[in-house]
């Protein structure tokens, strides 16, 4: 077992006690020094003789300063030690007390070598310096005996208090059991106020756990200040949302997921107070016999201190069965290794409080690429035409509700980034269960798995959600996150020249010509057509209906907007552009009602059934980007890297039959049997070897190396070409030159070739 100790801050003058004794050897050296050189005792006597020193005074002072010095000497080691141990545990006391024993050293040595006292026994004045030095020896002893019997001390303190606690506890809640009950009050005692707060604290997760076990979730940001609700009323209301007697006999039993984080730091200026560890002993103590042992796991995600403190008090209570079943986890990510949190309903301050301990959250197999910055921005439906993503459809839907729509400044209120952050995460990674919620507006959208059909979220009214701010961020973030934007660098000319002038009126023609399913002169892509069509143009005209309201008009909507469509490589050019954009956005939603919608395609009938949750079960989530589901062998990786699977253990011949056929090699010639060379099996002549050139100067003694000729002057062509007229030229043969195999131009009459 490890120790560890921590320096007291007053541990500096425990060192400045202890380096004060070198100063003290270096005064008395230089004391003795002094007493030698009058008293004439040469080096390397160190006394003088007792014949000398009862015959001369300075002898005699000399072996006293001597005396003193050695008797320092002696002691300083043990009191530096002690010293230096004591001021471990007490660092004022033990640095007191090593000033004092140096004080006393020095009145110790001016005593002993005082002159006229007989046989030096002026040193007794500074014989105080023994006080110290023993109680120093004996804090020293008593830090040993601390370090070393600490663990055992400590150890049975605690469970001497813990037995002590548990005892009284006990008998305590025995006396209390009697007046709680896990059913719910009737009558003049059934209280809706506390069975709403019941219903924040804990809830049922829609979808069960892999082993098709129920989750319950239990939100300890949703626990009430403890100065302003009595906890013992509002425990036989928490504890009835657990599954009772009946719904567990013959079952498999249940998980508890307990997000003990509480309230993000800084969300409000009243701290809460959290109810005492007492509290819930006795919801353990108050639970059935069978509600205990059908328990399965209990994971407790962003666990605090008391958390911990709690568990430790549990050990004595509960069996060690108990305790096998608690996971501690501290991030949303541990959670996912346990289970599929995206299959969750997790509430909205466990994600904010989870952003203080990491950054992201990764889960396996469905962290990714889904909804924002996708390759495919807008996914094939079942019957293989364009839908709109889920981050699109739910975001919007839940904004264009009747007391939703008419709220004022919808696009231009930012919400918290963490919000944003956190949302984002969520659609990307398939998070099956999101809760919108508004002053009074609430909308989730149900999901359908294999074995349960439909699951919706039960209890709606109870739920946590996101707010409106953070819908109508999320519309923003996707056009912003689109991987090519609405309008790429190569429409900038078309839009400069269609839309920019400000005194042409735009028609319904002109903006056609631009996003018109059927335009052959739009330099916009296909898709980007689609996106502004499909959902859009539909969504701001129907925000700017409500303009009487949320004071958003075209002119506001095309501000809020116009930047986020555009994303060229230029932000200067970008800028500039951006105020066409603006223009041409602001007419396109004036002139939707005015006939652009019917010429689109896209009325609001059909725009609503847009938004509706899909009939097929394929459509009600995106699929993952970077994924081949038609390789079932292969995996490949958003980075660029292909695992194929070469151990296939199936050796189908089909496979083999598929790949390729290898190119013909090349053999030698091979004898049949009669003898003759088969002329396919010939290997093709090699070409004929050309002879070195022999490089003049080099290997003069080589007879067989060819000499060639040196390499006359070339004559140049002329640098720049010169216009001739060939009028003026007719009949004239034009010079041409030609390289030959020796390395000279020769002049020919192919005027064709050089003018």
């Amino acid at each position: 077992m490890a120790l560890s100790q921590v320096v007291p801050k007053e541990y500096g003058y425990v060192l400045l006690a202890a380096a004060s004794t070198s100063f003290l050897n270096y005064w008395l050296g230089g004391l003795v020094g002094g007493y030698r050189k009058a008293a004439k005792v040469p080096y390397p006597n160190a006394y003088a003789s007792a014949t000398e020193a009862a015959t001369s005074q300075e002898k005699h002072l000399f072996n006293c300063a001597q005396r003193a010095h050695a008797n320092f000497l002696e002691a300083q080691p043990s009191v530096v030690t002690t010293l230096l141990i004591s001021g471990l545990r007490y660092p004022v006391l033990s640095a007191a007390m090593g000033a004092s024993w140096v004080f006393f050293r020095i009145i110790y040595a001016i005593g002993y070598t005082r002159p006229g006292i007989e046989g030096g026994k002026g040193r007794y004045r500074g014989i105080l310096h023994m006080v110290p030095h023993a109680a120093l020896t004996i804090m020293a002893t008593m830090v040993g005996y601390q370090m070393a019997f600490e663990s055992v001390i400590e150890n049975t303190k605690i469970e001497f208090c813990r037995y002590i606690g548990v005892i009284i506890f006990g008998i305590h809640n025995r006396l209390r059991r009697s007046s709680l009950s896990t059913v719910l009050p009737s009558g003049a005692d059934y209280s809706a106020s506390l069975e709403n707060v019941a219903a924040h604290i804990i809830y049922r997760s829609p979808l069960p756990s892999h082993d098709d076990l129920p989750i319950f979730v239990l939100n300890g940001a949703a626990l009430p200040d403890a100065d302003s609700i009595d906890y013992d009323a509002l425990l036989p209301y928490v504890l009835a949302r657990l599954p009772d007697e009946d719904e567990l006999i013959g079952g498999k039993g249940y998980e508890l997921v307990f997000f003990a984080g509480g309230e993000e730091r800084n969300s409000s200026p009243v701290k809460k107070k959290r109810p005492g560890w007492s509290w819930f002993l006795q919801a353990y103590n108050v639970l059935t016999r069978a509600m205990r042992k059908r328990l399965q796991k209990l994971y407790l995600v962003h666990e605090r201190r008391w958390i911990r403190v709690m568990m430790e008090m549990f050990s004595t209570v509960v069996s060690p069965k108990f305790r096998k079943k608690i996971i501690h986890l501290s991030t949303l990510s541990a959670l996912a290794l346990h289970i599929p949190i995206e299959d969750l309903l997790i509430p909205p301050l466990a994600y904010s409080y989870d952003r203080l301990r990491a950054l992201t959250i990764d889960v396996p197999y469905a962290t990714g690429r889904r909804a924002f910055g996708a390759g495919i921005p807008l996914p094939i439906s079942s019957t293989g035409a364009f839908r709109l993503p889920r981050v699109l459809r739910e975001s919007t839907r839940f904004l264009l509700t009747d007391q939703n729509i008419r709220t004022e400044g919808l696009f231009r209120i930012n919400t918290r980034a963490v919000t944003i952050s956190v949302l984002r995460e969520a659609y990307d990674r398939g998070q099956k269960f999101i809760v919108w919620r508004e002053v009074r507006s609430l909308l989730t959208f149900s999901h359908w798995k294999e074995g349960h059909g439909d699951v919706v979220v039960e209890e709606l009214q109870d739920m946590e959600g996101f707010p409106l701010t953070a819908a109508a961020g999320l519309i923003k973030l996707w056009y912003a996150e689109l991987r090519e934007p609405i309008f790429p660098q190569s429409s900038y000319p078309f839009l400069e020249r269609v839309f920019g002038d400000q005194e042409t009126p735009i028609q319904i023609s002109t903006v056609l010509d631009l996003i018109g399913e059927t335009s052959d002169w739009s330099p916009m892509t296909k898709i980007s057509r689609e996106i502004l069509r499909m959902h859009l143009l539909p969504l701001l005209s129907i925000v700017a209906e409500n303009k009487d309201w949320n004071h958003m008009t075209p002119y506001n909507l095309a501000v809020c907007f116009a930047p986020l469509l555009l994303c060229g490589p230029d932000p200067m050019e970008d800028a500039k552009i951006s105020t066409v954009v603006r223009r041409f956005l602001e007419c396109a939603i004036g002139l939707w009602n005015m006939g652009l919608s019917s010429a689109c395609s896209m009325d609001r009938h059909t725009f609503e059934d847009s938004l509706r949750l899909p009939e097929s079960i394929e459509d009600r989530e995106d699929p993952l980007d970077h994924t081949d589901p038609s390789s079932p062998g292969r995996t490949t990786q958003s980075d660029g890297i292909i695992l194929v699977d070469i151990d296939d253990s199936d050796d189908d011949d089909d496979d083999v039959e598929d790949r390729p056929p290898l190119p013909p090699r090349h053999s030698g010639a091979r004898i049949t049997e009669d003898g003759t060379k088969d002329s396919e099996g010939e290997k093709p002549p090699l070409p004929p070897r050309v002879a070195a050139i022999q490089v003049p100067g080099r290997y003069p003694d080589s007879a067989s190396a060819l000499r060639r000729k040196p390499v006359p002057p070339l004559a140049a062509p002329p640098r720049y070409s010169t216009i001739i007229n060939r009028d003026s030229m007719a009949g004239e043969n034009l010079p041409a030159y030609t390289l030959t195999s020796e390395g000279r131009l020769n002049e020919a009459d192919e005027h064709q070739h050089y003018h």
